[in-house]
């Protein structure tokens, strides 16, 4: 029994620290949405194949010709609203067949709904990471908030900040697609849920009425057999 939970608590560890770094890793990542170049890689599908253009959390980049610019999300916002003002401009002259089509608005909460997910993420990453630092010394803390609960938080607002990110993609000459960044977080968000609640049991305190069976979950009364 002791070591089936050894091995339990050591799984839970080893997850969040992997969660962590993986949060972090797309947290800052770049390739959360990309146009891929194709001819660059003899399998399209591969999302390590060279990219013409990149959305991050809180960047923009465009590659052409070996030469590579970047801007912020806001930055690409405006720059959109400017070729969409320019595309009218040109309508205005042409007739009505001759006329190129307008791409959809961009939403102003596109870069902010980024730059939430991004915190969220390094919340999450470093709620677990603490929580991982403590199981792994053995320590049983009480405080008014647990890592684990501010990981839990973190990682479900991101989850949700991430989702409305990429659903709310503007609309660029190119198509969009979800890139190597993005799906990094995705498993980092779910190896980080399966993680945080046998840590949470790995730290919490025990109760001195109920004993060694009453680790209780941050905002419950869930019991484990520590």
């Amino acid at each position: 029994m002791q070591a089936r939970k050894q091995r339990r608590r050591a799984v839970a560890i080893a997850l969040a620290f992997l969660s962590a770094v993986g949060l972090v890793v797309a947290a800052f990542g770049d390739r959360w949405l990309t146009v891929p170049e194709y001819g660059g890689d003899s399998n399209p599908s591969s999302p390590f194949r060279p990219r013409s253009a990149a959305i991050g959390l809180r960047t923009f980049e465009r590659c052409k010709a070996g030469t590579c610019t970047q801007m912020s999300n806001s930055d690409l916002i405006d720059v959109l609203e400017a070729e969409i003002e320019t595309i009218k401009q040109a309508n205005l002259k042409l007739p009505a067949k001759e006329q190129l089509p307008l791409p959809r608005p961009p939403w102003h909460g596109f870069p902010v709904v980024g730059l939430m997910a991004f915190v969220f993420a390094l919340i999450a990453a470093a709620g677990l990471l603490v929580g991982g630092v403590l199981a792994a010394a053995g320590k049983r803390v009480e405080l008014p908030i647990m890592p684990t609960t501010i990981a839990v938080l973190g990682l479900a607002l991101s989850i949700i900040t991430a989702c409305i990110f990429i659903a709310t993609k503007p609309d660029l000459t190119e198509a969009l697609v979800v890139g190597w960044t993005f799906i990094t977080y995705g498993v980092a968000a779910v190896v980080g849920l399966a993680a945080v609640f046998p840590l949470n049991r790995a730290i919490r305190p025990i109760d001195a009425e109920l004993g060694e069976a009453a680790a209780t979950m941050s905002w419950g009364g869930s019991r484990d057999d520590q």
